[in-house]
């Protein structure tokens, strides 16, 4: 891909959410919106994506895996596409697309999500993310100059299979460190992904099982933690919460066998990020949000919207008039307006949550949230509550096979299995 000709650099804006990066793009004419994955070699549109004013070109059928506990799933490669985000042009773009209508994100971040864009994007750029801006930027690498400012800290990049890792320290406590090679994946919402091996990089204090999200090949369950300290380079965060990964979830990712798990969002949004692929080299300076403490969803819920479910929603309307006649009077039209409102569910409860031991279960539908009907708030919002500080109060209206229930419970912190 290659920004049009006569422009230096091109500004993308996006969206942020659920610690992913979403950005909009234009496949074979049609508007689509695409998650932005460093940790992905290939452009991938979901099977649901899929409409008759979508064309794709060239289709062969193949087989795809990725990281999760299930199987290989069917897929089509597509060739010779033209990809576009604003200025930025991408002609005979090989496109994978999912078959198996089940891998959705779309529900589960807010919004309708096609697809996956990395490598492909990456590849020919300087690119800059700026988190709290919400911007990107593209630049030509021929003529960027990399940053001169002592406050950016410089990093060699090695590539496997069109992927960029950084060596890492990982402490996880006062006696036992690693050297780790990580993949960086603004693909993946947490700040860092450890593999256990049989080499002593695994948990040696509490944890808590937990659903880590969704993977091309089936869910993604780790064991959460907390650990020592991390170090990219001079820069140290203390305290970090990380996700151990069984083999069987990450199988596929263990092929680079020098790879011991992954930098996430989680992390990576905590400074002002410049890739610069072509000169394998990766920039990174701290932002506001750089201290900011690590933390887990203390309720121990997952909801995201519900694709069936809906609530009849009904709303007042006064128009107040005055009377012309010179009379000190006031005219009162009442008019009743009915829309229906989309609604949330609950698609995952973490054992031993704070939720479950309140009673919450899975495919609950949420119709309130602490006396606020939930048609009123956003999907990141809704999560937002759940990382809130200990001891603050969740109450919670659902509706579960016809019947209404009320629940109400404390976020805590997780029950720490040793």
């Amino acid at each position: 891909m290659s920004i049009l000709k006569g422009k230096k650099r091109q500004k993308v804006s996006f969206e942020f959410i659920n610690n992913l990066i979403i950005v909009p793009v234009r496949l074979n004419g049609k508007k689509l919106s695409f998650i932005l994955d460093s940790g992905a070699r290939n452009t991938i549109l979901f099977g649901s994506s899929k409409s008759d004013s979508l064309v794709l070109n060239e289709q062969i059928k193949t087989k795809v895996r990725g990281i999760g506990s299930g199987k290989s799933i069917n897929a089509i490669i597509s060739k010779n596409n033209r990809l576009q985000i604003k200025n930025i042009y991408g002609f005979n773009q090989k496109i994978f697309v999912l078959l198996d209508d089940q891998f959705d994100l779309s529900l589960k971040m807010g919004k309708p999500i096609h697809g996956i864009i990395g490598y492909e994007l990456f590849k020919n750029f300087v690119t800059k993310i700026n988190y709290q801006t919400r911007k990107l930027s593209f630049y030509d690498p021929k003529q960027y100059t990399p940053p001169s400012s002592e406050k950016y800290l410089q990093y060699d990049l090695d590539f496997y299979r069109d992927k960029p890792y950084v060596n890492t320290l990982t402490k996880l406590n006062d006696s036992l460190h690693f050297n780790t090679k990580l993949l960086i994946d603004t693909g993946c919402s947490d700040a860092l992904w450890l593999f256990e091996d049989n080499k002593g990089l695994s948990i040696n204090t509490n944890y808590f099982e937990d659903y880590l999200g969704a993977g091309i090949s089936g869910s993604i369950i780790g064991k959460r933690t907390k650990i020592h300290s991390f170090a990219l380079g001079d820069f140290v965060f203390n305290n970090v919460t990380a996700a151990f990964l069984d083999s069987v979830s990450t199988l596929r990712a263990r092929s680079f066998k020098e790879r011991k798990g992954s930098i996430g969002s989680g992390l990576l949004e905590r400074f002002k990020v410049i890739f610069d692929y072509p000169n394998k080299k990766m920039y990174l300076k701290k932002a506001k949000s750089f201290k900011e403490d690590f933390k887990y969803n203390r309720a121990g819920l997952g909801v995201a919207y519900h694709k069936d479910a809906r609530m009849l929603y009904k709303k007042k309307n006064i128009i107040i008039s005055e009377l012309q006649n010179g009379e000190n009077q006031q005219l009162f039209n009442i008019s009743y307006e009915y829309k229906l409102r989309r609604l949330f569910y609950i698609y995952y409860v973490r054992p031993n949550s704070a939720a479950e031991k309140a009673g919450l279960k899975a495919n609950d539908i949420v119709i309130e949230i602490n006396d606020k009907p939930s048609y009123e708030y956003e999907l990141d919002q809704i999560t937002g509550l759940f990382y809130g500080n200990k001891g603050e109060r969740i109450k919670m209206h659902i509706e579960r096979k016809g019947f209404r229930f009320y629940y109400e419970f404390k976020l805590s912190e997780p029950l720490l299995v040793k």
